[in-house]
């Protein structure tokens, strides 16, 4: 059986700065992440931006077909140049962070697709409609057009100490947009590209952001099995231990459910043990805490603006058969405990989802709350902890929706890759 992952160099398309002048004016945010307006925006920025190729603003399915029109026409009139050498590329994403600077290192390269839950993890579920619109996509264009963004775990940093060496290169790539700097370098030194590969043979990786893209690849794969290339796809890699893997939280709003504070407090004292606090600061600081201890902590904003934290201690028996792992999860506790027995919100069940939105933690809460005006409870949750879901996707489990945040994400359009051209 070959060992997985198995990875490989190839020959990336770019941007041709002789044409496109400005990089930041090109480069997109990934698919899901982009509303209408911000779809409008991209489309003006530039001729150019690549949300032209990611997002066509066609309707279905001309959009599909005016993607690839644009790409092939693109790379006839040299806005797009293929690299001449097989390479892994060297990716740094420099920015602000809890008032200091983070370098996060990571590294592009095409992977062999292979079944999730082997070596692959998934650790996530997922939604089919997405996986049609981004197989057409790729079946039109015959390209890996946005990154699958993965993490595996190497406590030796071997690429952070290959990147070391690469940090006054001049780079391929320089930019920066929406507050990151992007800069990229091609490895061509088969030493270095040989390090890589060995480095990563017997690595679980986990996909962070990326399983429709993905899955949608292992469908191509399994399609088209006679076009070559088709069994590789083009990822970027970040090591969990590089201390620009951030995982934010994604807070919960709960809207239109005819319950009090004080029945919900009722109905979930038994399992928590509850502190009320007259300022945020300090429901803050008490979550905070708990990142310490074995004590797993929620935030719980009212209508009226009290504020509570409810801490779980962990005893308390699961009634389904969850692994270790995921009955510890701090989202999991939320969903079962306080959504569930609490609010009576099934998040399995697609009505019940409709009471539920979600705030995304890479802003201060405090600045999120006074922006959101109707609700009935917001629910903070620390952020997990990236060898936690490491442990839950190796149990062969996923993770609710919107779990995790990775921050920064990995834009589009820096480099990309066709299918069978490596």
């Amino acid at each position: 059986k070959q060992l997985m992952p198995e990875i490989f160099p190839f020959k990336g398309w770019r941007y041709n700065n002789e044409i496109v002048h400005d990089l930041s004016k090109v480069i997109s945010p990934p698919y899901d992440v982009i509303d209408k307006s911000d779809q409008a925006k991209l489309y003006n920025q530039s001729p150019y931006n690549f949300i032209r190729i990611i997002l066509n603003n066609n309707s279905t399915p001309e959009k599909y077909t005016e993607s690839a029109r644009l790409l092939s026409k693109w790379k006839k009139k040299n806005v797009f140049l293929q690299d001449k050498k097989e390479a892994i590329y060297l990716l740094s994403q420099s920015f602000d962070y809890d008032n200091g600077k983070i370098n996060r290192i990571g590294f592009i390269a095409k992977l062999q697709i292979t079944e999730l839950g082997d070596k692959i993890l998934p650790h996530e579920k997922t939604i089919s409609k997405h996986i049609n619109d981004r197989f057409e996509l790729m079946k039109s264009t015959q390209a890996n057009t946005g990154q699958i963004f993965m993490s595996y775990r190497d406590k030796k940093n071997i690429v952070e100490s290959i990147a070391d060496n690469y940090k006054n290169n001049e780079p391929l790539v320089d930019l920066i947009v929406d507050g990151i700097k992007y800069k990229i370098w091609n490895i061509i030194d088969t030493n270095e590209v040989n390090l890589i590969k060995e480095m990563m043979i017997n690595k679980k990786v986990i996909i962070a952001d990326g399983h429709h893209r993905y899955k949608t690849a292992f469908q191509f794969a399994n399609d088209y099995p006679e076009k070559l290339g088709s069994d590789k796809v083009m990822v970027t890699f970040v090591n969990a231990y590089n201390k620009g893997m951030n995982v934010l939280p994604t807070h919960r709003i709960i809207r239109e459910k005819n319950i009090s504070a004080k029945q919900l407090l009722e109905k979930v004292g038994q399992i928590f043990k509850v502190q009320e606090f007259s300022v945020l600061d300090d429901l803050f600081l008490n979550m905070k805490q708990s990142e310490e201890s074995k004590i797993i902590n929620f935030g719980m904003i009212t209508r009226s603006k009290n504020y509570f934290v409810l801490s779980y201690d962990g005893e308390k028996q699961w009634d389904n058969n969850l692994s270790p792992a995921s009955q510890l999860l701090d989202v999991n506790i939320l969903h079962n405990f306080i959504l569930h027995q609490g609010c009576e919100i099934d998040t399995n069940n697609q009505n019940d989802l409709n009471h539920v939105s979600y705030i995304r933690g890479n802003e201060s809460p405090l600045d999120l709350i006074n922006r959101i005006e109707e609700f009935d409870f917001i629910f903070l949750v620390n952020p997990p902890n990236l060898d936690h879901v490491f442990d839950i996707a190796e149990s062969g489990e996923t993770m609710p929706q919107k779990s995790t945040y990775f921050f920064p994400k990995v834009y589009s359009g820096l480099i990309f890759a066709s299918i069978g051209d490596e």
